[in-house]
């Protein structure tokens, strides 16, 4: 969520719970209660959103994260005994092959790093007899195919998290835009006519509708409210 949209959120929690705290005053009023009962359900449907595009990011970054581990861990194997094999023969093509470090494989994009998994392990199973000298075994060099055909498999997987997150995210933002207009143009006119009936109330109410900037050093209210005499 962003800082505006928790303002919003904390907003109508104040809303909701300002026409609890009074609901013998609006219970004979249907239009009151409808507009309230509907402004309640539609803040547990952003709280679920919201639930919704976290579980999402973090499920987003622990694949990611995992997949990225796993082959990485199968390059640097591989790629030991390539270059051990590379300086071993004096072989131009497997010292070429096998030149990179561990800092560049952290930092280097998805793409970039797929490729290279690809070319190194084409390059392994060439020499499979020869690395074995040097502890690379057949299954290390089938541990890398795997995990980097792994990684790019798993990436519709990404994408579809990314894709549930940015709906998620779409949703909620359209559920907040709707929970506001409905303050703004049904409760705020509901609410009037108790500016005579009831006062304090009104003035409670009004109160619940300052919007308090949390990015900002002072609060920022989107109505004045009102002081009651």
């Amino acid at each position: 969520m962003t800082r505006k949209e928790i303002d919003l959120l904390t907003m109508m929690e104040s809303v909701t719970e300002g026409l609890d705290n009074n609901i013998s005053l609006i219970s004979d009023k249907p239009s009151i209660m409808a507009a309230h009962t509907k402004l309640k359900g539609n803040i547990a449907e952003i709280k679920l959103l919201k639930q919704k595009q976290a579980v999402s990011t973090k499920a987003d970054t622990a694949i990611k994260i995992y997949q990225r581990e796993d082959m990485t861990a199968n390059f640097l194997v591989v790629l030991a005994g390539v270059a051990a094999v590379g300086v071993e023969k004096n072989d131009v093509r497997l010292k070429m092959g096998s030149v990179t470090t561990e800092a560049a494989l952290i930092h280097m994009r998805e793409s970039n790093l797929v490729q290279k998994g690809h070319e190194l392990y084409e390059l392994a199973i060439t020499i499979a007899g020869e690395l074995s000298a040097w502890n690379v075994t057949q299954e290390d060099i089938d541990d890398l195919g795997a995990s980097t055909d792994s990684y790019l498999d798993h990436n519709p997987t990404i994408r579809n998290i990314r894709a549930k997150s940015t709906q998620a995210t779409a949703e909620m933002k359209a559920k907040i835009d709707e929970s506001y207009m409905l303050i703004k143009d049904q409760l705020d006119t509901l609410i009037v006519p108790f500016k005579r009936i009831n006062s304090t109330f009104y003035g409670e109410y009004m109160n619940t509708r300052i919007i308090i900037s949390h990015a900002a050093t002072h609060p920022k209210a989107e109505v004045k409210p009102v002081e009651v005499k």
